[in-house]
């Protein structure tokens, strides 16, 4: 042994000289493997527990091999047996006055890093609690932690008495100040201790070393997430912690590690002090980091593993001396990253550097060390990875409630459990008290607060902390992912960098970025950056402010700091209207020491002309230089140069970057003659003038435009921008690409998409794409013959107006009245005062009239009067709802006869006769033809409509004017619009007819345009309109006629009675009311001569008032609510069902099925969610109890949900519903699961198809189809419909996810985390019932007036003898109902338009725009309280409500007004007969002579729960559809017209004269050139004999071979293979048409994907 150099490690051949000294630890080197389901710490603590392990002494070796390092060369290194022996004899000095230390007494250690810290630490741990603590902290600072930990003891050095202030101190907490000083000789470490003032006379006894059990150490957390907290360490979690390290890093005795980091936290404690030495290696212990003593160090001490920060890596890689080659020189084969995440590019530059080195990018914190690691045979194929679990179990948790684990893949709350997770937080210095466990769930989990995610293998990615997650106007990113792009990108110029959130006005968060810049070179500007950062990030990622420091602010442990970093800064909030130089800091880096709270100087960066000029004259070749700052502050420079030289304006801005920094770089603009002047002064005037008209000889026509565009967006000098400027770097943005295309298309007629810009960024790259669209207009012709396409449908609505040669309608050949001539005015008050009211007194009539003939009767037991009240109330019911339609029918052929296609007029005759029909349609119902789909076709028969056979028709489809309608043969109708009335532009209307060819298929929200003919065997929808191209014809399994029902025997003898039965029961309350009602009282009193005016003396009676008021509040109240209940009993009872294929569905489910359709439908459950509150948790128990997975915190759509299956649905935490949304887990092909992720969005009118999964946080906007088995990925968001699929606007990815799902409305309603006062549930319950009952009995006003004015009438007209029997009493008996109807009902009606008037403007006021989120603004709690109370004026009137019979009035412009809407002249709202959607009146405001049909006009946005108000605004003379939508702060130019079936965007403009259509909208004229060029399109229909089909069963691919086909006269392909192994029955599986029909061919076919 004395041959052996202490200064260099031993060999392998020398190892074995050692193999007799021990290595107490190394028993657990074998046999370790954990076995399946048990982590590596659990299997640790188990095989430690069974040793003689006791202590930290018993885990110290005994060797004589090198443990402890000096950086000075000439000290002895200090091996293994001097530290056992050292700690075996250590006692801590003590004060004559003190007391002895003892076991879990806190010593804090106040020492620089070196080999005597190590020792002391050690020492310590071994019989005290060691509290290692920063040697740089400030006095206060000691203090306060002093304080905090109950310290006994300090040890420290001489040297910091008077700064530390340790008299103090030791006066303040008792405690002993104990000195440490390290020997000058001998071997490195080796110490001796006195006591401050007692250096001659302290006391020294041995202490108990500690148990397993015992706090061996106490450290503070690092407080990048906010104040520090207090993490003790058992013995026992440290040794298992150690050894997790030794196992993952595969760690021998030979080892050697080069330590540069602190040991007052936890990763220099136990990766680099404990591994090394309990492992039997060595450390070396450098003071702290430098650069340059690495590389000798590791050379002389033949350093073999490093365990450092990013940016101590990145310094080393900077400062490689030029004589040490790493790969010939070093001996390092490992190195490990700590605190802070490893950017990919880092560890390849690591990895090149080092040669055959492994580089780990490992995970943990004070909480857990380590948590992950790769394998030592990593070799980075996992970019940007943690590695996986290397001692805790590990998971990602929902990070809203960690108790639910998340799938692999997504991302998550990373949390770990078991050794060596610590216990709890202390709370107190007192180990008998209680740590604090709140952190963890009640499995045991605890939230590292960091975010990130597995994937299939267990391998962790780290995508950052929870407060660190940059959040962009809802789109989360991670800031990682920008910091790894500015190095890869920009490593010449930045040294390291710092992504960090800063406020923006618009989008709430934008990026702003940290940047260290290289040594010696310029500070790189934003426009630099991003320029290059074009190839490495997506624009919406880019920086949008850079602070520039001199290093990342940092913990004392090293760790970069990003919390509160904007705030720290002084930031402020950004808009886009800052100009690019005034997002430009400079600010100084603050010390480790500082807290998050500390403010930190920065300052933005100034501008010096002067030596901007001067650096410029000293170029060679200038002449002369005229420099000025332009108005929004960036640099201009204009340059006289020489012409003998070459000089020119890139060669100036390339000199000028080496020497100033990028913000201060100018426009360079180079002149070959003298720079004009006026007066002694530079004639700025004529050099842009000259430099216009330079550039635009350069520039193409369309680059000329887009260059005046781009100036007018950005506010900049048109002059000042090339051909090659790029709009992003001119100071464009994500958030105006919208602008700048629309304005592109309105003054090029090009339309350009906004992806295609992002590519093409520059001023001629963007014109190359208005050329590329251009050149696709003038070929048109080319193509017409190329292509099988489907005939024209005849939707254009040019086709049919009669225009004038200054291009408006023809009108009728008079002057037109306007919406307010008092013809128009009388006429239009018909429906309103006279068709509802009139109705009901039939009714009530009738009812009166039966009861007067059934009580004389019957009136002598209880139930015979319960029997004949309740026959005169169904009777009177269904006499009504026979002979209203029929009615109707007859008043439409009388006033208007047959339709009569062509345009016409607005407010002319022939409008108040078609409006007068349809309103008294309206009105009367189909009664009894709605009982049965063969009555509701004979009802469109007597009304005109041409109905062919086997046609089926949804009770929920919308047609009209029926005389233009022609159904053929086996077409099938969904809930769509087919109707031949259609508004158009500047005060007009149109009527065409209708054609529905044979088999034809027209599915949910789809509407059919006047003028259309759909062709045979076409399908239409789901989501779609006759302009558009027809879907695949595989969506005719869409269809819900189409889906499979019971047998009707079944229904006849299951089905039914148990429908009427549970119908039956929950109308019980409502018979216990009667019951009250007509028990002890007789409706005709005994001997009286005139039965009638005994049962109107009976309904007038006080008591009868009275109980008639409950009974209707009873009805309205506890019906919906018994239905409900006794459904999801039915449901119960029958069985859930379960995914599978159609055909293999038995009777019994097809059965369920059609009994829950009925009992739990769409409109039962949203009258009694009305109840309980729409939005709530009461209707996710509802859905709960129907057998789905229902989340927390889910916000409902007040319109409800259209799901045929709920059990089949999945939906998680803080999902947000738009309304009117339609979720088929069933189809005509079978049932399939759906699920929606944590934090989705399904806005309104989406319709997702079985089998789709939408990841978490994703957002599936306004119209989106899904696909039929298709998965929506995490954080994605899509939107409408574009051939059978939603159309993506952002792919999403893992990181997409975020941290916390929790939606602004969770946290002010479950989490009462709001400004204000939110309503507790109770209280919302309570406001619904309420108002559900005083409506109800509000409306039974009438019907009491009714019978008071029979009464009186009788009492003061006795001598009239109204109601003896003669033949018309009858007539008598009704008119007077109906005059009292009449008055009555109209002034209910008007004094609820006036309640709704009242609560509107005392509950909302005038709304202003701008964001309302549910937790920092109360409007969305006071809009639904308005909502609410506004019930009575859609509950009277029947259907339509109150405001049904004004529709397309005077009357209803009135109303908005009222409302606040600024409304013009001649404007037609809702003239079809049904309201649309104005949901805010007084943020629209709409020109003259608009129309507007059923359509939605919304001014707020509700995105992933973020509330927000945006003004509307339609110009003169335009015109909206039916099913159209008008998004928040969408605009329509005048003239301008939406289609059916189109979504006009957010900030998107409709163009004055343009029509547009689809979903989202685009122009018609764009529409068919795109049809005609996109090979694509389903509009190219293969011929039969050629091309590719799809199977419209299985839709299965069957590439590369041929296939035996059956196409069967409905139009849908089958494949034989799926006839023969799936069918039943030789049938089209998707419409039933046999496939052995003589239209049914077969052929050989190639399959493909659909």
């Amino acid at each position: 042994m004395g041959d052996i150099n202490p200064l260099i490690p031993p060999s392998e051949g020398e190892q074995s000289i050692l193999c007799t000294m021990s290595i107490p630890l190394d028993f657990l080197r074998n046999d370790l493997m954990p076995p399946v389901g048990t982590s590596l710490g659990d299997f640790l603590a188990e095989r430690i527990a069974n040793s003689n392990v006791h202590s930290l002494l018993d885990c110290i070796p005994t060797t004589s091999s090198p443990a402890l390092y000096s950086p000075d060369p000439s000290r002895t290194p200090l091996c293994h047996d001097a530290i056992h022996s050292f700690i075996k004899e250590f006692t801590m000095p003590c004060s004559i006055s003190g007391r002895r230390l003892g076991r879990n007494d806190r010593v804090m250690i106040v020492l620089p890093t070196g080999p005597s810290n190590a020792l002391a630490l050690l020492s310590i741990a071994t019989y005290h609690t060691c509290a290692p603590v920063n040697a740089s902290c400030t006095g206060s600072e000691l203090r306060e932690d002093a304080l905090r930990l109950n310290a006994k003891a300090v040890v420290t050095t001489k040297d910091v008495e008077e700064r530390l202030e340790l008299q103090s101190l030791r006066r303040e907490l008792n405690c002993d100040i104990i000195f440490l000083e390290e020997r000058s000789s001998g071997p490195a470490g080796l110490f001796q201790m006195s006591v401050m003032g007692e250096e001659d006379g302290s006391i020294r006894q041995p202490s108990q070393t500690h148990g397993l059990n015992d706090q061996s150490l106490v450290l503070h957390t690092s407080g990048t997430s906010g104040k520090k907290k207090v993490v003790p360490y058992t013995l026992r979690s440290l040794i298992v912690g150690t050894w997790a390290v030794v196992h993952s890093w595969d760690l021998k005795s030979t080892d050697v590690n080069m330590n540069m980091m602190p040991l007052f936290h936890v990763g220099g404690i136990v990766r680099n002090l404990l591994a090394p030495i309990l492992s039997g290696g060595s450390a070396i212990m450098c003071p702290g980091f430098d650069a340059i003593a690495f590389w000798n160090l590791s050379v002389q001490l033949k350093a073999t593993w490093y365990y450092a920060a990013p940016t101590i890596h990145h310094a080393i890689l900077t400062s490689q001396p030029e004589n040490i080659d790493p790969q010939r020189d070093l001996q390092i084969r490992m190195i490990c990253n700590a605190a802070g995440g490893l950017l990919p590019s880092l560890a390849v530059d690591m990895k090149e550097r080092f040669g055959n080195a492994v580089i780990l990018p490992s995970y943990g914190m004070t909480e857990c060390m380590p948590i992950a690691s790769p394998p030592t045979t990593y070799q980075l194929e996992r970019p940007g990875c943690s590695g996986v679990a290397c001692g805790p179990y590990l998971s990602i948790r929902d990070p809203s409630n960690i108790e639910h684990e998340m799938p692999r893949g997504k991302t998550g709350a990373v949390s770990v459990r078991g050794l060596p997770t610590f216990a709890g937080y202390e709370t107190s210095p007192d180990i008998n008290v209680p740590l604090d466990t709140s952190a963890f769930s009640s499995e045991g989990w605890f939230d590292s607060g960091d975010m990130g995610y597995m994937d299939e293998d267990g391998y962790l990615y780290i995508t950052g902390r929870s407060k660190e997650i940059i959040n962009k106007g809802g789109e989360v990113i991670s800031p990682f992912e920008v910091e790894e792009a500015i190095i890869t990108a920009a490593r010449d110029y930045v040294k390291t960098t710092l992504a960090f959130a800063v406020d923006h006005d618009v989008l709430q968060e934008a990026i702003g970025v940290v940047i260290v810049p290289v040594p010696g070179r310029p500070v790189i500007g934003l426009a630099q950056l991003l320029d290059l950062l074009k190839d490495h990030l997506h624009p919406s990622k880019w920086p949008f402010a850079i602070v520039y420091m001199q290093d990342l602010p940092k913990n004392s442990a090293g760790k970069p700091l990003r919390i509160k970093l904007a705030h720290r800064l002084n930031l402020g909030c950004f808009s886009d209207n800052v100009p690019a130089l005034a997002r430009h800091f400079e600010a100084r880096v603050p010390p480790p020491s500082a807290s998050l709270s500390d403010p930190i100087d920065c300052t933005p960066v100034q501008l010096d002309l002067g030596e901007l000029r001067r650096l410029i004259v000293d170029i060679k070749g200038v002449e002369n230089v005229a420099v000025r700052s332009r108005h929004e502050g960036a640099p201009e420079a204009f340059i006289s140069v020489d012409l003998q030289t070459d000089l020119n304006s890139a060669m100036i801005i390339s000199s000028l970057a080496n020497v100033l920094p990028g913000y201060a770089i100018p426009d360079v603009h180079d002149f070959t003659h003298p720079l004009p002047m006026i007066a002694g002064d530079f004639d700025f005037a004529s050099m842009e003038a000259e430099i216009i008209r330079r550039n635009n000889a350069s520039m193409s026509a369309n680059a000329t435009v887009v260059r005046d565009i781009v100036a007018e967006l950005l506010d900049i000098e048109t002059g000042m921008i090339s051909g090659d400027s790029d709009f992003f770097l001119l100071g464009g943005n994500s958030l105006i690409l919208g602008k700048l295309s629309y304005i592109i298309r309105k003054r090029t007629n090009a339309s350009i998409a906004v992806a295609a810009i992002f590519t093409n960024s520059s001023i001629n790259g963007i014109a190359s794409l208005i050329e590329v669209e251009q050149r696709k207009l003038s070929l048109e012709s080319l193509v017409d013959e190329k292509f099988q396409t489907y005939p024209n449908t005849g939707n254009n609505s040019e086709l049919t107006l009669g225009y004038s040669t200054d291009g408006s309608p023809m009108s009728e050949g008079q002057k037109q009245r306007g919406q307010n001539h008092p013809l128009n005015l009388i006429v239009q008050a018909i429906p309103m005062v006279l068709f509802y009211p009139l109705k009901t007194a039939v009714t009530w009539s009738i009812l009166l009239f039966i009861l007067s003939y059934l009580a004389p009767a019957i009136n002598q037991d209880y139930w015979d009067r319960m029997l004949a009240l309740i026959c005169a109330i169904v009777v009177a019911r269904l006499c009504v709802r026979a002979c209203a339609p029929v009615a109707a029918i007859i008043f439409k052929w009388i006033v208007i006869g047959k339709y009569k296609p062509g345009t016409h007029k607005l407010w002319s005759f022939y409008y108040l006769r078609w409006w007068l029909v349809n309103q008294s349609l309206v009105s009367a119902g189909r009664g009894i033809f709605a009982m049965h789909p063969e009555l509701s076709k004979l009802y469109y028969r007597l009304l005109g409509a041409r109905i062919g056979k086997d046609v089926s028709i949804s009770k929920h489809a919308q047609l009209g004017e029926f005389d233009l309608l022609t159904l053929e043969d086996g077409c099938r109708v969904d809930s769509s619009l087919v109707r031949g009335f259609c508004v158009e532009r500047e005060g007009y209307f149109r009527l065409e007819p209708i054609v529905i060819g044979r088999r034809a298929i027209v599915n949910s929200y789809t509407q059919i345009s006047p003028g259309a003919v759909i062709p045979e065997g076409t399908v239409y929808g789901p989501h779609a309109s006759s302009h558009e191209s027809p879907s695949p014809p595989s969506f005719a399994a869409y269809n819900r006629t189409l889906f499979m029902e019971p047998q009707w025997l079944l229904k006849l003898l299951v089905a039914w009675p148990i429908i009427v039965a549970v119908t039956f029961v929950s109308y019980i309350p409502w018979f216990v009311i009667l019951w009250l009602m007509v028990s002890k009282t007789d409706i005709v009193e005994p001997g009286s001569a005139n039965a009638l005016v005994s049962v109107i003396y009976w309904f007038s009676n006080p008591e009868r008032v009275l109980w008639h008021a409950v009974s209707r509040m009873v009805r309205a109240i506890c019906t919906p609510l018994l239905q409900v209940t006794l459904g999801i009993i039915v449901k119960r009872i029958f069985g859930l069902n379960s995914e599978g294929h159609a055909n293999d569905a038995t009777q019994l489910v097809l059965l369920r099925r059609y009994v829950n359709s009925i009992l739990l439908s769409q409109s039962k459950l949203k009258e009694s969610f009305s109840l309980i509150g729409t939005h709530y948790e009461g209707v996710s128990f509802v859905y709960r109890m129907m057998g789905a997975k229902i989340g927390r915190r889910v916000y409902w759509p007040g319109s409800g949900i259209y799901c045929l299956d709920p059990e089949l649905l999945e939906i998680g935490d803080d999902v947000v519903f738009g309304s009117r949304s339609e979720i088929y887990t069933t189809d005509r092909l079978g049932s399939e699961k759906i699920r929606i992720g944590n934090g989705a969005m399904i806005a309104d009118r989406v319709v997702l198809l079985p089998g789709t999964t939408i990841g978490s946080r994703a957002v599936m906007g306004s119209g989106a189809l899904s696909k039929r088995n298709t998965s929506y990925g995490e954080g994605s968001t899509w939107m409408g419909n574009d051939r059978g699929e939603a159309i993506c606007f952002n792919k999403g990815s893992p990181s997409s996810a975020g941290d916390t799902t929790i939606t602004p409305f969770g946290r002010a309603f479950y989490k009462r985390e709001a400004s204000y006062f939110v309503w507790p549930y109770f209280i919302i319950l309570s406001i619904n019932l309420i108002v559900t009952a005083c409506s109800a009995a509000y409306w039974s006003i009438s019907a009491v007036v009714a019978a008071q004015l029979l009464h009186q009438c009788y009492i003061y007209l006795p001598h009239f003898r109204l109601f003896q029997d003669h033949w018309y009493r009858f007539g008598i008996l009704y008119g007077i109902i109906s005059a009292s109807f009449v008055v009555v009902l109209n002034i209910q009606a008007l004094l609820c338009i006036l309640w709704v008037l009242l609560t509107k403007w005392v509950i909302i006021g005038q709304r202003k725009t701008g964001p309302c989120p549910w937790d920092e603004s109360d409007y969305c709690q006071r809009w639904q309280l308005h909502l609410v109370l506004s019930r009575p004026l859609y509950k009277g009137y029947g259907i339509g409500g109150v405001l049904g019979p004004v529709t397309g009035s005077a009357y209803i412009v009135w109303f908005f007004r009222a409302m606040g809407a600024k409304i013009g002249s001649n404007c037609c709202l809702y003239p079809g007969g049904k309201q649309g959607l104005m949901t805010e009146p007084d943020l629209v405001e709409i020109g003259n002579d608009v129309t507007l049909d059923n359509c939605s006009v919304v001014a707020h946005i509700n995105s992933r729960g973020k509330f927000a108000l945006n003004p509307l605004k339609i110009g003169n003379g335009c015109a909206m559809r039916t099913g159209s939508r008008l998004l928040s702060g969408a605009s329509m130019e005048d003239n301008s017209m939406l289609y059916e079936h189109t979504l006009l965007t957010s900030g998107e403009v409709a163009e004055a004269e343009s029509v547009y259509v689809g979903w989202p909208a685009k122009r018609t004229s764009d529409l068919e050139k795109h049809r005609k060029f996109d090979d694509e399109r389903t509009m190219f229909l293969p011929s039969p004999s050629t091309g590719t089909h799809v199977c419209a069963v299985s839709q299965k691919p069957r590439n590369s071979r041929e296939a035996a086909v059956t196409a069967s006269g409905c139009g849908h392909y089958t494949c034989d293979s799926y006839i023969s192994g799936g069918l039943r029955q030789a049938r089209c599986s998707v419409c039933t048409d046999s496939l052995s029909s003589p239209s049914s061919i077969k052929f050989q076919s190639p399959f493909a994907d659909h």
